[in-house]
């Protein structure tokens, strides 16, 4: 089988499921550096990327699309909360076309390979990281290449599925070419009104992949075990002006786990923006404990204006059970530091962990008013597959049966896909909806945001914000 053209996938998902808007909308980073070091890497073969999520598409329009480009094999990634509708495109294409190749990638193909396999009508799964295992993979129609010498798939043998063993993580990632944004529609992507600094128009970017740490709830550890493989500075800032020079991007959320992860590379890499007189706004994720002074003051110099911090709790045992390896007095020192340093703070708060009481909720929503932070987002816990907290809630008995994948989402109009002994799953959600309006609904921080709107896009993100804000609130779409 010669291959001619690649076609890359992003499945639709807040048409279907979900709160739209809650989470922004950002670029398929995993996709786009798929198509690039595909191009790099086969030069001959065409390569294209659909995003059927940011360009809203309904399936029809997919597979409009599909037909239109007549890929020889199509690759989809597959976050849990798609799983059903990933199942319906790939059943709908093989329908269509029984000789196109379908490969799926992606967190929940990656923690249950033989599971997808044996549910989807895929040809190959690709499990972790995808970029090596990808090229191997087309290797194999190429060149005849056997499947069973490819680490890193799984695939089928008559009516057997045979899962191979994992790939070794690439160990220098300047080898990767810059993820090919301009097969994406870049006006189509914005940040989450949590996490916009001044501009509309925004991108995503990484500059490492992994964590160290060990958070049960954490799917990091899924795809990219546990180890933080950093770029180098110049890497990353040559980046960063390509996406000013080619696309007019300035500002920019940096999805790693833990960006704060070495003080030494954070304040290199904001001397580095400094230095060459980049004009950007930024925005990164961060662990309590992991900042100080420094650090902030070089941050804000480059341009920093707010750190996502995942808080989780604010209450110490519940903490401890989520493995976190933090205090509390952790989360108050970040969050009076950045405030000192003027750059703003989001904390993110896990809600119906197992061991959770309502007291130990009380003192969540207590904590975070208390810490004095900007925005603050509340999600009940989601064992992903993959997770220490997946298996915990196998082994206890935690999840509803039968699993529905669509409440796996971390915000919809579903309910919670595991149930605590401690509370019941209508409390889990009545605190939710009480935690979002004692801390958005306070005079203090009404009055505090409106001493903030300076300008147009500011009144937008407002705007938007309270729309999402409502539809938490009352469970709609």
């Amino acid at each position: 089988m010669s291959i001619k053209k690649i076609l890359f996938i992003n499945p639709p998902f807040t048409i279907y499921g979900g709160i739209k808007g809650h989470g922004g909308k950002n670029t398929p980073l995993n996709l786009a550096y798929l198509a690039s070091y595909m191009r790099v890497k086969n030069s001959k073969i065409q390569v294209d990327i659909i995003d059927a999520e940011g360009l809203e598409l309904q399936l029809h329009e997919l597979y409009d699309r599909v037909d239109s480009y007549s890929p020889d094999i199509i690759g989809l990634t597959c976050p849990t909360p798609v799983y059903y509708i990933v199942k319906q495109i790939c059943n709908d294409l093989k329908e269509k076309d029984p000789e196109v190749v379908i490969i799926l990638g992606g967190p929940h193909p990656t923690a249950l390979p033989r599971d997808t396999m044996e549910d989807i009508k895929t040809d190959f799964v690709v499990i972790g990281e995808g970029e090596e295992t990808f090229i191997e993979l087309i290797d194999h129609f190429d060149n005849n290449k056997k499947l069973d010498k490819i680490k890193g798939i799984a695939f089928r043998n008559h009516s057997e599925i045979i899962v191979n063993n994992r790939r070794e993580l690439i160990k220098d990632l300047d080898l990767l070419p810059f993820p090919a944004k301009d097969l994406l529609p870049l006006d189509k992507y914005y940040l989450p009104p949590t996490k916009r600094i001044r501009s509309e128009r925004a991108t995503n970017m990484i500059t490492s992949r992994g964590c160290p740490f060990s958070c049960t709830f954490c799917m990091a550890r899924t795809i990219w075990g546990r180890q933080s493989r950093l770029r180098s500075t110049e890497n990353v800032l040559a980046e960063i002006k390509e996406n000013i020079n080619n696309y007019n991007l300035t500002e920019f959320s940096f999805h790693d786990e833990l960006f704060t992860f070495k003080k030494s590379r954070v304040i290199e890499f904001c001397k580095g923006v400094i230095n060459k007189g980049l004009d950007i706004t930024w925005v990164c994720q961060a662990r309590a404990g992991t900042v100080d002074t420094e650090m902030l003051e070089y941050m804000k110099m480059a341009g920093c204006g707010k750190i996502a911090f995942g808080f989780e709790s604010g209450n110490q045992r519940m903490l401890n059970l989520m493995n976190k390896k933090e205090t509390l007095q952790n989360a108050v020192e970040s969050a009076y530091l950045c405030n000192k340093a003027g750059i703003e703070v989001e904390g993110a708060f896990i809600l119906g962990h197992p061991g959770e009481t309502i007291s130990s909720i009380e003192d969540t929503i207590r904590f975070a008013i208390d810490l004095n932070i900007d925005t603050a987002a509340f999600f009940i816990a989601i064992p992903y597959p993959g997770t220490d907290l997946f298996d915990l809630a196998l082994k206890n008995g935690y999840l509803k049966e039968p699993i529905d994948w669509r409440e796996f989402a971390p915000v919809s109009n579903l309910e919670s896909p595991m149930i605590i002994p401690e509370i019941s799953v209508e409390t889990l959600q009545k605190y939710k909806r009480k935690a979002f309006q004692s801390f958005y609904l306070r005079p203090r921080y009404l009055l505090r945001k409106l001493k903030q709107l300076h300008n147009i896009n500011d009144v937008k993100s407002i705007l938007r914000g309270v729309k999402t804000f409502v539809d938490i609130i009352h469970k709609k779409k």
